[in-house]
């Protein structure tokens, strides 16, 4: 009985942080998860010495790195001037095929997470001038993030802690050979069911501006940083990729890449304001979730229930997915990475992809849908768990399919 404790303890955390609310009193996330991590350390389900060793530290850096990018770039207006551009013609299919594009591949590159807080208010800004309904952009937006995050290790929280671990030798080719083809086609997918829920996107059109939703990120920042880090980052990934074709012993990792990438803005004049606007509740939240996942996998519960299920790639994609509703997909991964990881590249990209995937099905299947809801409510936007299993379920399915056809052809 006592094995099962550590367990509910981060189930009543998941619990807990999607629901978000008790009465009046709000629950903020990562509050949930620290309080969750020192129960866990006050339960003796980990030592102190333990829960040190629990947080992976490489990852968090990593990704402080990422969302300093994120913030450089929200600062640069960069993304508003795009916005601005896309308001003067009509929303056609090939324009929200761009624009679900330019998510993807920034998530690829600096993180769903990071895209998520910086995207949400541009493209609610983007909503109000078009005359629409925030839901179908939001929605996009979650949908092109979750997506966009799958076929790189920089993309999301979990695909770092898998590529951290030392599974894939290259991981940035090993991400794109084996889930970069599907995610092609899984884009598509999206950009169909938006045509079929949301035909309405199809013909709007530009709006007189209302006054503008404010920006979070403050004044402008320079924009010769943003676009010499976004450069340092893309030829890092490239010099890697290529590398990896040519079975070079070169190998940058992860963190590296983040770090040198964010160097020009944080020795730029603007870094002090750069590093207060990283997201550190994100942090914080995957702090508190490795400690409380590390007393988890130290019970010993995890291990029988996935070795049935870690050889086969389909298989860990439905359980990936199904998982990562009940305690998200990092702490999943988190759990699940010591068990799969012996299995292979093959059940690791499938790990990486069901666990992505996830996001799609319900809010709590990824802390970038979180981010995105939690800034919609503070302006008084909802999206109800119907409408977001309306249009996230097919696509779990529909992408659940792509990966394990692909992932069986290449093995």
């Amino acid at each position: 009985m006592d094995s099962l404790l550590p367990l509910a303890l981060l189930l009543g955390a998941a619990v807990l942080i999607g629901v978000r609310r008790i009465g009046r009193l709000a629950l903020p996330a990562w509050g949930v998860a620290l309080v969750g991590g020192l129960l866990a350390l006050a339960a003796g389900f980990v030592t102190p010495a333990r829960a040190l060793e629990a947080v992976h530290w490489d990852v968090l850096v990593t990704l402080a790195g990422l969302f300093v990018i994120g913030a450089g770039l929200s600062r640069s207006r960069l993304a508003d001037a795009a916005l601005d551009r896309l308001d003067r013609v009509p929303l056609s299919p090939s324009v929200l095929a761009v624009l679900l594009g330019g998510i993807a591949l920034l998530s690829a590159l600096v993180t769903n997470d990071a895209v998520a807080v910086i995207g949400t208010p541009f493209l609610l800004r983007f909503a109000d001038r078009r005359g629409l309904s925030p839901v179908p952009v939001l929605l996009l937006l979650m949908a092109g993030v979750t997506t966009g995050a799958v076929p790189s290790p920089l993309g999301s929280p979990q695909n770092l802690l898998i590529a951290a671990a030392g599974g894939p030798a290259d991981p940035f080719l090993t991400f794109l050979v084996r889930l970069g083809p599907p995610t092609v086609v899984s884009l598509l997918a999206v950009l169909v069911l938006l045509r079929l829920r949301y035909p309405e996107l199809a013909s709007a059109r530009p709006s007189p501006p209302a006054a503008p939703i404010p920006l979070e990120s403050g004044p402008q920042g320079s924009l010769l940083p943003v676009l010499l880090s976004l450069l340092v980052l893309a030829c890092l990934v490239a010099v890697e990729i290529v590398a990896g074709l040519l079975q070079s012993p070169i190998a940058i990792p992860p963190m590296a890449i983040a770090l040198s990438a964010a160097a020009p803005l944080l020795i730029g004049r603007d870094r002090l304001r750069l590093v207060a606007a990283v997201d550190w509740r994100t942090l914080l939240l995957f702090v508190g979730l490795f400690v409380m996942t590390d007393g988890v996998r130290s019970s010993g519960l995890v291990e029988s229930s996935l070795g049935t299920v870690a050889g086969s790639p389909a298989a860990l994609i439905v359980a990936a997915v199904l998982g990562s509703q009940v305690v998200s997909n990092v702490p999943l991964v988190a759990i699940a990475l010591p068990f799969v990881e012996p299995y292979g590249a093959g059940s690791l990209m499938a790990l990486a992809a069901g666990s992505t995937i996830a996001g799609h099905l319900t809010p709590l299947g990824a802390a970038s849908n979180l981010i995105v809801l939690e800034a919609a409510a503070r302006r008084g936007i909802t999206i109800g768990l119907r409408e977001f299993l309306a249009f996230g379920l097919p696509l779990v399915l529909v992408q659940g399919c792509c990966y394990w056809a692909w992932l069986a052809v290449v093995g």
